[in-house]
């Protein structure tokens, strides 16, 4: 998520992997705001991530966070944002390997991918009836 600097998000826009209805926001604003999740997500969390470490960063994330617990509820959305995307990348791949079933064989499309046949038959099992 790339926002300008002039750009004020709001939860719903920082939190827009989450579900309608979520209390994620309230539980991070009890600790930081939506621009410090916003910059955490923007890099994956690199940053933080480093400082926890012990690394020296160009930003105090932790105190940003609003402390050690802050940074702990803040990394946890860096995780749930992951894997949404994981979700959402794992569903496009599987309609994108079941369009490509119908003009290639299992076996076609294992060998050009490097898995097993029964690997890519798992991966587009329930897409479009297969």
């Amino acid at each position: 998520m790339e926002l300008l600097s002039h750009d004020v998000p709001d939860w719903t826009r920082v939190l827009a992997h989450r579900a309608p209805g979520d209390d994620a926001a309230e539980r991070l604003a009890r600790w930081t705001t939506p621009r410090v999740v916003a910059d955490v997500l923007a890099d994956s969390g690199r940053g933080l991530l480093a400082q926890v470490a012990g690394e020296t960063t160009d930003r105090d994330w932790v105190d940003e966070c609003g402390g050690l617990l802050g940074a702990v509820v803040v990394l946890a959305e860096v995780d749930a944002a992951a894997s949404a995307l994981r979700s959402a990348v794992a569903r496009a791949r599987a309609q994108a390997l079941a369009e490509l079933l119908l003009d290639h064989s299992l076996v076609e499309l294992a060998a050009a991918l490097g898995v097993s046949r029964q690997a890519l038959h798992k991966s587009v099992k329930g897409v479009r009836g297969l």
